[in-house]
C-alpha cells in the first residue's frame, strides 16, 4: 500500500468511528404512581424452614394503566428455597387482603441488583432479588373491587426459627413504607410458638420491641412494652428482624 492510500484509509476509519451512532442512555424512571405500604408480615415456623409472607398494598393512586416493574430484594438468612408472588384484590374499606383471596400469579425474574428499569419496592438497590412484572390487565382486575391491590410475596428460607429471619422493608420517594401488622405462628406438625421478638433492624433502626399477633407470642423476657408497628419510628434503611421461640 502506497503512503497516499494509507492516509486515505486512515481518514476513512476516523470518519466511520465518528459517524457511529452513540447508544442512547436509558430513559429516566418516572416516580411510582402510587404510595405502597406493607400491610402485613406473617412468619410461620416449620420443621426445617421458615415461611415468610409479606403483603404490600398498592392503591390506585395516579396509576393510568401502564405496566410496572418492581424490585424486591431477598431477605435473610439467604436466598429463598422457593418463592411465589400473587396480585390479589383488597376489598373496599379493608386495610389488607382477605386470607382466602387467590388473585393472579405475578411473573418475575431473578436479578443481582435493581435494574434501572425497575422501581425500588423492598430492600436496597444493590441487593439481589427479583423484579416483578405487573401487567396492566392484572392490575385493573385487582383494583376493581376497592381501588387497592396487594402483592402477596411468599418465600421459604432455610434455617431454624431461633436463628431469626430478616424481612426487607422499603421506601418510596424517600419515605419509609408504613408497616401494619406482624403475625407469627407454627405450621402443621411444628411446636407451638411460645414467644416471639420482632424489631426494626438496620444502621439507623429504633430497636424497640414491636407488637405481634397473637398477643400471647410477645416476648416475656424483653422487659418492655411492645410498640404497634404502625407507630414505630421508621427509616428508609430499616429491615424487620423476627425471631420465634418454641
Amino acid at each position: 500500500m502506497i503512503p497516499s492510500q494509507a492516509v486515505h484509509f486512515g481518514l476513512l476509519a476516523v470518519v466511520l468511528l465518528a459517524a457511529k451512532p452513540k447508544t442512547a442512555p436509558p430513559p429516566s424512571l418516572a416516580p411510582l404512581p402510587m404510595l405502597p405500604s406493607v400491610a402485613r408480615v406473617k412468619v410461620t415456623a416449620h420443621a426445617n424452614m421458615t415461611v415468610v409472607v409479606e403483603e404490600v398494598n398498592l392503591p390506585r393512586g395516579e396509576w393510568k394503566g401502564e405496566a410496572l416493574d418492581l424490585h424486591v430484594a431477598f431477605g435473610a438468612p439467604g436466598p429463598p428455597r422457593a418463592i411465589d408472588v400473587h396480585l390479589v384484590p383488597v376489598d373496599d374499606g379493608a386495610l389488607e387482603p382477605d386470607d382466602d383471596a387467590v388473585g393472579e400469579s405475578v411473573p418475575f425474574d431473578r436479578v443481582p441488583r435493581r435494574p434501572a428499569t425497575a422501581h425500588p419496592l423492598l430492600g436496597r438497590e444493590a441487593m439481589a432479588g427479583i423484579v416483578l412484572h405487573l401487567r396492566p390487565e392484572s392490575m385493573k382486575k385487582a383494583l376493581a373491587p376497592g381501588n387497592m391491590a396487594a402483592l402477596r410475596i411468599r418465600t421459604a428460607v432455610e434455617g431454624s426459627d431461633a436463628d431469626g429471619v430478616v424481612v426487607r422493608l422499603g421506601a418510596s420517594r424517600g419515605t419509609p413504607l408504613t408497616l401494619g401488622r406482624i403475625v407469627v405462628g407454627a405450621g402443621t406438625g411444628a411446636p407451638v410458638v411460645a414467644r416471639a421478638e420482632a424489631r426494626l433492624c438496620g444502621p439507623d433502626a429504633d430497636g424497640h420491641l414491636l407488637a405481634v399477633s397473637p398477643k400471647a407470642a410477645h416476648s416475656a423476657d424483653a422487659g418492655e412494652a411492645p410498640v404497634a408497628p404502625v407507630l414505630a419510628v421508621r427509616h428508609p434503611s430499616d429491615d424487620l428482624c423476627v425471631r420465634l421461640f418454641h
